[in-house]
């Protein structure tokens, strides 16, 4: 295969958001909070688009097998509609080329019939309008969940049932938390931290209705055996390495393509530098 060749120079300009992009209604926050999984996904080059809980798998897929195109750093994309959408308006007003790097198979082979050239179209960030489109997505989608941890941190209407108990609070969602740290000993780290809490609490009671424990996910055979397990095991808490978790903790959302691991890594570091 050889080394992906580039066009010649791109004339840059500013980003320029397609319409349905551009509003702040909450169909379009769908988008980059995730709330939806039925958003749907266009085809870049055709008119097929991709819907459900698979729809970005089926996106690159289709991509691939039908256009031979390859989308790279798929884990930098904040909102894979936004995203699409762009570069779907992008290349119906110039050559693929334009913006993507080619990669030819099999040219060093001389049968050509069994073993024929295929050229691969191939999307990254080393392209500074992708780089710039993944970097104001991951800010829009910044302060879309800012706006969501903002709305949840100041209500006073939510209904929060225990984990462990039988009680129930009514109020802010701090109640609960306080709740479970005092009574139960049971910690999720700084609750102002948080996003999408009635859902991270249904994620968790729904393990420990399944008799798993929340710590290890190691399943029981009763609620006793299991809340003695993880009172001798100090598993009353969320384990940090679980990245299943990460949707829920703003510290996941400050920069783009980290986890809240490589960003305290990063400041550490920092830390050390300047010691």
């Amino acid at each position: 295969m050889d080394a992906p060749s580039t066009s010649g120079a791109t004339i840059l300009q500013p980003l320029s958001f397609p319409e349905s992009i551009g509003g702040d209604d909450k169909s379009n926050a769908d988008c980059f909070l995730d709330a939806k999984k039925d958003v749907p996904i266009p085809c870049l080059l055709c008119e097929q688009y991709f819907s459900g809980g698979k729809a970005r798998e089926e996106f690159l897929r289709h991509m691939l097998c039908s256009h031979k195109f390859v989308i790279h750093g798929t884990h930098d994309i904040s909102s894979w509609k936004c995203y699409a959408e762009y570069w779907k308006r992008r290349f119906s007003q110039a050559p693929l080329t334009e913006f993507t790097a080619v990669i030819r198979t099999n040219t060093q082979t001389t049968d050509t019939l069994q073993f024929p050239s295929e050229d691969f179209f191939l999307l990254c960030d080393s392209l500074p309008e992708d780089k710039q489109l993944r970097q104001r997505l991951q800010m829009r989608r910044l302060e879309a969940i800012l706006g969501v941890q903002e709305r949840e941190r100041t209500a006073t209407d939510g209904s929060w049932p225990c984990l462990f108990c039988t009680q129930v609070f009514s109020g802010n969602r701090a109640l609960i938390f306080q709740h479970m740290l005092d009574v139960h000993s049971f910690s999720i780290g700084q609750p102002n931290n948080l996003v999408f809490v009635e859902e991270f609490l249904q994620v968790l009671r729904q393990k420990l209705s399944s008799l798993q424990c929340i710590y290890c996910e190691k399943t029981f055979k009763d609620m006793p055996t299991l809340k003695e397990h993880m009172r001798k095991k100090q598993h009353k808490r969320v384990n940090p390495s679980n990245h299943g978790y990460d949707k829920y903790y703003m510290v996941n959302y400050l920069e783009l393509g980290k986890t809240w691991e490589q960003v305290l890594h990063e400041d550490d570091e920092e830390e050390e530098e300047g010691e």
